[in-house]
């Protein structure tokens, strides 16, 4: 805090952006861009791509800052724009051949540091075996620690039904690390109560 002023807040900061403050868009991107790159990697499954979702979220929300009304919090319409990012990135890694896409090396140093990135490895794929609807929920609440009436916001379904994917996408998460050959049975669609 230069000079004992506080910070702007996200909203004001996001109406100084619709006007082209490029120094609200970088306080705004350095405030955010770690939770969207969390919630990015979680939900495309690699480093690559969520660095591509990350750029293009940030990429509308200079674009479309003007159309922020302030209806919801800040981080609840940035969230949203995160998650379509991430929504049309799959869409596109789905139309990539099986080759073009890049596996983590092996680590060459071993002991327990080779054992982490199995797990996390393991979990990434367990992650991208759960549908889409689930895996969402689940990234946004369990590992960013967004409430179950943000995420409701954010996806535009009711709270009980985030709750529900949630729920289903836990389960499905646990059989799919529990029993790794599973996987090729997680394409199911899902559907909500």
């Amino acid at each position: 805090m230069a000079g004992g002023r506080l910070p702007d807040s996200d909203n004001v900061l996001v109406a100084r952006v619709a006007h082209g403050d490029s120094a609200a868009f970088d306080e705004l991107v350095h405030r955010h861009e770690e939770r969207m790159f969390a919630l990015a990697l979680r939900m495309t499954g690699n480093r690559a791509d969520a660095l591509d979702a990350v750029q293009e979220t940030f990429l509308t929300l200079w674009q479309r800052a003007a159309s922020f009304r302030g209806a919801s919090q800040f981080g609840t319409w940035l969230y949203r724009i995160g998650v379509n990012s991430c929504h049309d990135l799959l869409r596109r890694r789905e139309r990539r051949s099986a080759e073009e896409l890049i596996e983590a090396p092996d680590d060459p140093r071993g002991g327990s540091l080779e054992e982490g990135v199995a797990r996390r490895l393991d979990l990434d794929a367990a992650l991208a075996g759960v549908p889409e609807d689930y895996r969402q929920a689940v990234v946004l609440h369990d590992l960013l620690g967004v409430p179950y009436e943000e995420i409701a916001r954010i996806t535009g379904v009711a709270t009980g039904t985030v709750k529900s994917r949630i729920s289903r996408g836990r389960r499905r998460l646990a059989e799919l690390l529990e029993h790794p050959g599973s996987l090729a049975a997680s394409k199911e669609t899902t559907t909500d109560d």
